[in-house]
């Protein structure tokens, strides 16, 4: 009885948290490839080789925990251990805590050319967490992005 609980009431603080934002899903089709709308990606940097976006709908939430998207476009594709095909970009989903100032990763799909996913990695809750607070970063421009009002 105390699991049960424990996990409602988990389930209610998680839905509660993310009611604010506004539901984003990438658009994949039944062949895994992604359909890519540019319009709903927000520039966030270039750098060498490669540009870096996140979702639109993120930029100044001012919610405390905000579901993360981003997207890297790499300028010529990619060779990656392991993977039969260079990649042209990556695409990032996980959660962003703007008190925390900390990113935990979740999942990347690495897509070839033709934006068809070659490879999926996803990553245990609480596995894979990054500090964004690292001044003159492209994870400092990101938390300013998100959560700028709300730190």
């Amino acid at each position: 009885m105390k699991y049960l609980f424990s996990f409602i009431f988990t389930a209610f603080v998680t839905l509660s948290v993310h009611a604010g934002q506004a539901n984003y899903q990438l658009n994949i089709t039944k062949d895994d490839v992604i359909v890519h709308n540019k319009n709903e990606w927000q520039h966030v940097t270039k750098s060498d080789g490669y540009d870096i976006y996140i979702e639109r709908g993120m930029v100044g939430i001012k919610e405390e925990i905000v579901t993360f998207h981003a997207f890297v476009s790499y300028e010529e594709p990619q060779e990656f251990y392991g993977m039969d095909k260079p990649i042209s970009a990556l695409y990032v989903y996980g959660s962003l805590h703007c008190g925390k100032q900390l990113l935990m990763m979740l999942m990347d799909l690495y897509v070839d050319e033709n934006n068809k996913i070659v490879f999926r990695r996803a990553y245990e809750p609480n596995s894979f967490i990054v500090s964004l607070n690292v001044p003159h970063t492209t994870r400092f421009d990101i938390l300013n992005l998100v959560c700028k009002e709300s730190i």
